[in-house]
């Protein structure tokens, strides 16, 4: 995923003059994104103004307080739809292509490897916000930290169940350390321009296998 995608409201099918309303905000919704995601982009997330935004998606300042309480909370939603839908996304591919834990997990990583590289400073910007979320002391950051480990803690549960992960922790111990792991380097890919993301995105990948993944059923 090199971009975030501009994210929308699902219509209401069961009325017409409803339905009407709602592919209207949606519209509305898309150009805030889009605009946000175009000067984001530019300048990043705090180089950006409201007002900015506003008049790019061509909506008064008005509205766009209708969508979103804060310019942080459209951040919020924009760094949310980057790394929990995309891990979401990178998980389901692998269960799907490929049978052992270990193929799964490089190819999760692999990905993850390819991004990383790739990211310029919109996806910086969007996955710094969403790890100070996760580092938040709210119930929203538990939810989204939650969520990241289910994902994780179903790839190895399917191979718990095929017999080639470790039975030696829980699953849910194991998608922790996982998860916390990956964390750890995209931390020092955030804060060190020089940091050998990719090296250690492949070095992860490795001691995840080795520690993780069961020789023997």
């Amino acid at each position: 995923m090199n971009s975030a995608q501009p994210l929308s409201l699902c219509a209401d099918s069961d009325a017409a003059p409803a339905t009407r309303r709602e592919r209207r905000k949606q519209e509305v919704r898309g150009r805030i994104t889009e605009a946000a995601i175009s000067l984001f982009s530019e300048r990043g997330c705090d180089g950006v103004t409201v007002e900015e935004i506003c008049e790019l998606a061509d909506v008064a300042r008005k509205t766009f307080y209708n969508y979103y309480p804060s310019k942080q909370h459209l951040t919020q939603e924009l760094s949310e739809a980057l790394l929990f839908g995309e891990t979401a996304n990178l998980i389901d591919l692998a269960l799907e292509k490929y049978q052992h834990t270990a193929d799964r997990l490089a190819y999760v990583f692999g990905l993850v490897e390819s991004n990383l590289s790739n990211y310029g400073p919109l996806e910086r910007s969007l996955i710094h916000q969403a790890i100070l979320d996760i580092a938040a002391d709210d119930g929203r950051a538990g939810v989204q930290l939650r969520r990241l480990n289910q994902e994780f803690e179903r790839l190895l549960a399917d191979g718990l169940a095929r017999g080639d992960v470790s039975r030696a922790f829980s699953i849910e111990f194991l998608a922790e350390m996982v998860v916390g792991a990956m964390n750890a380097v995209i931390l020092n890919w955030l804060h060190d321009p020089r940091y050998p993301v990719a090296p250690r995105i492949r070095d992860l990948c490795r001691y995840l296998c080795s520690t993780v993944v069961s020789v023997a059923p």
